[in-house]
């Protein structure tokens, strides 16, 4: 019996196993942060893109506040088309629901160019990120992150055509 004892204390084999799957943890934790972080910032810009170019639109059309108009602008943020189908920008979550608000600037002094009271389209969307690594934290003993929510807006001078 002693010298199954001695034999497996003096042993190394196996040793870099050991070592490898004590690095492995911190491996994985990193891998899957560098790829939630990199999907919600990657993510978070389509939407900002999104959102500039409801914004833009808005700001050129006759009248912001048809609905005609707020649809074309609700497909500009999901897909970059004005026109029915597209790819969605981001892939998971909920469709951004897009508030737009119109705000009249009193300009009876002259001070802006243009008439005596100046339309701003203010556009926001409301996004949920689903994080589809968030399990690999568990494993670990983390909280999962689960869901995202966050708010981008813009807004812009109302020109017309």
């Amino acid at each position: 019996m002693m010298t199954l004892l001695n034999r497996l204390m003096t042993c190394d084999r196996g040793g870099a196993i050991a070592e490898f799957m004590l690095g492995l943890v911190p491996l994985v934790i990193a891998l899957a942060l560098i790829f939630e972080f990199g999907r919600a910032f990657w993510s978070h810009q389509a939407v900002i893109k999104g959102v500039r170019d409801a914004t833009r639109y808005l700001t050129r059309v006759e009248d912001p506040s048809d609905p005609a108009a707020q649809a074309v602008a609700q497909r500009l943020l999901l897909t970059g088309q004005q026109g029915l189908g597209g790819v969605e920008r981001w892939s998971s979550g909920s469709a951004a629901p897009m508030e737009v608000s119109i705000t009249a600037v009193p300009n009876a002094g002259g001070t802006f160019r243009g008439p005596a009271t100046i339309q701003i389209v203010n556009v926001a969307a409301n996004v949920e990120l689903q994080l589809p690594m968030s399990g690999v934290f568990t494993l670990f003993g983390a909280a999962p992150l689960g869901v995202v929510t966050y708010s981008v807006g813009d807004s812009g001078r109302h020109y017309g055509k």
